[in-house]
């Protein structure tokens, strides 16, 4: 098999390789994105929960740190980004609460911080002022630092969605390639994966949770990552009324990161507990959601168990976690020459976009020819939201294609169309359609609409039902017919 030759190789489909290669598609070049996993956004960036802040803690983004020039690099253009791609962006603000005011007097030095840095105008409310926005949050709360510029989005909508208007305007994608070596010489790489070699001039590693096995491969590896682990819980729909913004109580020591989080979708999310662990290991202990719960409940008394429809553990990346979270990777490795290592940890979704801006200025300043697209499209069309339309839009979507009137998910009131639609730009798996049209991620998380979303999957892309994953892999969820198991007289089951 001749080996696949390519100037830019971007290794993973994360949010940050995803930014990356959209940002390169605005130049004529050739670039190649490899994903070991199914789909795109399937490692770190699953887990993610979507907040896109705005750097203006500043004992988080001092103006010495690396990630700080990028997430304010990332800013002014993140909302505009998330518009010419139809992806929910929505500003929800945030309130750091202390229920003791000897704490206020640290609240106001971060205020004075940020105001000094002119990072923006947040402003400390009072307890009535923070119940009249917040209404259920605890009586034990005395006032809050108000920050109104955080926003939210999914993480992996918006990784789909650079990734889909990266392809349309040029850059291949290769899904289930898995990279197993790199040779370099003086002027090429040598990429093995499992579909045969790749020649490349450059390479970016956005490798995510194995940015640093990926740099190992050709002693690039100039830094050390830390993996840390975080427990999210989701709440059903119907309690995303009770907060507005997202909530958290002001840290009683380093590491304390306890939030509650609406969803562009209208879910609430809370956590976190951080803990240093081995990465890939994303188990999570009833100890885990149990403490996240009863933080979550000091500051909405309200939350209930009964609401929680499901956990999940993700991980950040840190580089150098024992002096702090503040260092990221994103330059020209030291020790090999055309080879770019790319880690941000925290905020990795809020600061990809400055993050694939400062790759183009690295491969500008080291030579390579950054000649403008005159046929790059900026603009992507989002799969239609069947559950936001108004009745007269339904009809009109009804009329074009009639699978959008037969709905197969009654939780999130999603249709056969959007099933399909999101099939055709690229989900092969139950996670792959439930990532970009929502099956599965309501109450009874898949219970009613799954079966139904592995016969469209199985139809769609003709194989056999047996053959539908969840996730890629060794993830099938139905090893045998019910008539196979009754004619071996129940010996496989």
């Amino acid at each position: 098999m001749p080996a696949t030759e390519t100037e830019v190789l971007i290794i993973g489909a994360g949010v940050l390789g995803a930014a990356t290669a959209r940002e390169l598609s605005r130049y004529k070049l050739d670039v190649t994105v490899v994903e070991k996993n199914v789909d795109v956004g399937f490692g770190i960036t699953k887990s993610n929960v979507g907040v896109v802040c705005q750097g203006r803690d500043t004992l988080e983004f001092r103006p010495e740190y690396h990630r700080s020039h990028l997430l304010w690099k990332s800013i002014p253009v993140m909302e505009s980004l998330c518009k010419e791609l139809e992806v929910p962006f929505k500003n929800i603000g945030c309130h750091i609460m202390i229920k003791d005011l000897v704490k206020k007097e640290k609240l106001d030095k971060g205020l004075k911080r940020t105001e000094s840095l002119g990072l923006g105008t947040d402003r400390y409310c009072t307890y009535s002022e923070l119940k009249e926005m917040e209404p259920y949050v605890s009586k034990d709360i005395v006032g809050s630092l108000y920050d109104h510029a955080i926003s939210i989005v999914h993480p992996v909508v918006y990784t789909e969605a650079l990734m889909e208007n990266a392809t349309a305007n040029g850059v291949r994608l290769m899904l289930e390639t898995e990279v197993t070596g790199i040779q370099q010489d003086p002027h090429m790489f040598t990429v093995q994966t499992n579909q045969g070699e790749i020649k490349a001039r450059y390479i970016v590693n956005a490798a995510g949770e194995w940015v640093d096995r990926i740099a190992a491969m050709v002693n690039a590896d100039d830094f050390v990552l830390f993996p840390i682990k975080g427990y999210v819980g989701v709440m059903d729909r119907k309690c995303g009324g009770m907060a507005n913004s997202l909530l958290a109580l002001f840290p009683e020591e380093p590491g304390d990161m306890n939030i509650i989080v609406p969803t562009v979708e209208g879910n609430l999310l809370f956590g976190i507990q951080l803990q240093i662990n081995r990465r890939h290991d994303r188990s999570f202990t009833e100890h885990m959601a149990t403490e996240a719960l009863k933080n979550a409940r000091k500051v909405i008394p309200d939350l209930s168990e009964k609401d929680v429809i499901k956990s999940f553990c993700g991980f950040l990346m840190f580089r150098n976690f024992e002096i702090g979270w503040h260092e990221c990777e994103v330059a020209m490795s030291q020790r090999a020459e055309r080879f770019i290592n790319m880690t941000i940890g925290y905020p990795g979704v809020s600061a990809s976009p400055g993050a694939a801006m400062e790759i183009v200025d690295i491969l500008q300043k080291d030579g390579l020819k950054m000649e403008p697209n005159p046929e790059f499209n900026p603009r992507r069309k989002a799969i239609p939201d069947f559950s936001e339309l108004s009745d007269a839009k339904r009809r009109e979507l009804i009329k074009k294609d009639p699978l959008y009137g037969h709905v197969v998910c009654r939780c999130e009131t999603v249709t056969e169309g959007e099933i399909v639609e999101a099939i055709r730009r690229g989900a092969t798996t139950l996670d792959g359609v439930k990532f970009r049209v929502r099956p599965g991620t309501g109450r009874c998380q898949g219970g009613f609409c799954g079966p139904r979303v592995t016969r469209i999957l199985a139809r769609e892309l003709g194989i056999p039902e047996t053959e539908v994953t969840k996730r890629g892999g060794e993830s099938e969820h139905l090893h045998y017919e019910t008539k196979e198991i009754l004619e071996e007289g129940g010996s496989n089951a």
